[in-house]
């Protein structure tokens, strides 16, 4: 007999396993597609092309899938795909294969983006899921950091085997899930309901782009949202070649440059946990002027990071310029999200953080390949070093952010009695 644990602690486990096997991956992909398949620096950027594609056009379809079926059914459906595409990428080192593997990895993402929260609010209510979340949420952290860890000791091994592991964990969990995963509080559309889905679907757009044309500090944000997609779209793509063909790694007790890759990593994970913290704890993020001074602060920093990362080919300033700029853009992640939340209507608060999302992946899409490109006629210091130069347009655009919304909240002066009349 099969012990089902309680929705809450099954959450906490899924996102846990989910975060190891993640961590587990993402680091060490970039790797085995460059080493071992040795794709071009254009090749790469087509490979995160066909997964923002796949993630752009299915996010909002899947969705439905959720809100009209089962949010279990398209958890697990997520989960297997993901964790097939991964499979699939490491049984021959073949640029076609690696396509196809970002095809599952895209859609099987598209199905259990939200489908995970929905299923645990659902299941529990939404009085206890913030609890549940933010458990899950610090769990998840410590397992990605064992993750990194554990996949540099697996890739010193060989590289494909952190993915191979990775990918079947995933697998294991999306049968364990067929098994333990209840659906009780799950309420579907009526069927003479699904006839109007289309009005239902698009409304919250349309409320959403209603919104962000009389909404000016929400423009802003979806344009800064296209440009750090041009900008980190292909940086994620193409610094994991620049590091190990460019930088000159130490040669310590036999270490090898791709177990290197996994430390750095291991080190940007523990500076954003500690670095989140103290800005949860030091700052007044409620306060737009305070939070978009932060973002301002850590984009400044991020491209400091980015300049020195790829001025030389020295380790330990490459390595400190890179640890930088990936750590202060991961604590810049979840304040830059708070922002699009504090200017959002509650009612259509998804669908506008949905919207940025879809405005970041559009500027990837854009921008990728050309970066890709310009790394295979040049060089990848080149395109690395224009994509930072891009990346400074996010500075005025904060920076006029900043100006509306003191203008916004500036009182309109008292006129005395004597000059009214």
């Amino acid at each position: 007999m099969i012990h089902r644990l309680a929705p809450a602690q099954l959450y906490i486990v899924m996102r846990g396993i989910n975060s190891l096997a993640y961590a587990l991956v993402l680091t060490y992909e970039l790797a085995y597609h460059t080493a071992v398949v040795g794709l071009s620096p254009f090749q790469l950027v087509l490979v995160g092309v066909v997964l923002e594609s796949m993630t752009f056009f299915f996010e909002l379809p899947t969705g439905i899938v959720a809100d009209l079926y089962s949010r279990r059914l398209a958890v697990i459906i997520g989960i297997f795909l993901i964790g097939s595409g991964f499979l699939i990428e490491t049984l021959a080192p073949i640029f076609a294969i690696v396509l196809l593997a970002q095809v599952l990895w895209g859609l099987g993402f598209t199905f259990y983006s939200g489908a995970e929260a929905a299923w645990i609010i659902d299941e529990i209510g939404m009085d206890h899921a913030h609890a549940v979340f933010l458990r899950a949420t610090q769990i998840g952290q410590v397992l990605a950091i064992v993750g990194i860890f554990l996949g540099a000791a697996l890739s010193s091994i060989s590289i494909p085997l952190p993915v191979v592991v990775g990918a079947l964990l995933f697998l294991l969990l999306g049968a364990g899930l067929c098994f333990t995963m209840p659906e009780t509080g799950f309420q579907p559309m009526a069927r003479d309901q699904h006839k109007h889905i289309g009005e239902h679907f698009m409304r919250p757009f349309q409320e959403s782009m209603r919104f962000v044309r009389v909404h000016p500090l929400l423009w802003r944000i979806l344009l800064l949202g296209i440009i750090i997609g041009l900008c980190l779209g292909g940086f994620d793509r193409l610094y994991t070649p620049y590091l190990l063909q460019q930088v000159t790694f130490p040669i310590i007790a036999q270490v090898e440059p791709v177990t290197w890759l996994g430390i750095l990593n291991g080190i940007i994970a523990i500076g954003s946990l500690i670095g989140t913290e103290l800005i949860r704890r030091r700052y007044r993020t409620t306060d737009q002027i305070v939070l978009i001074r932060l973002l301002m602060i850590l984009y400044v920093g991020m491209i400091i990071g980015s300049c020195l990362f790829v001025a030389t080919g020295l380790f330990l300033i490459a390595a400190f310029g890179f640890c930088l700029s990936q750590t202060l853009r991961n604590i810049s992640r979840p304040l830059l999200l708070l922002w699009i939340n504090q200017n959002a209507e509650k009612q259509i608060r998804a669908t506008v953080i949905s919207t940025y999302w879809q405005a970041n992946a559009f500027g990837q899409i854009i921008g990728s390949p050309f970066l890709g490109w310009l790394g295979t006629i040049a060089s990848l210091r080149v395109a690395l070093g224009l994509g930072t130069i891009v990346y400074t347009a996010t500075l005025p655009l904060l920076f006029v952010a900043r100006a509306r919304w003191k203008a916004i909240q500036q009182p309109e002066p008292v006129i005395p009695a004597t000059e009214q009349e």
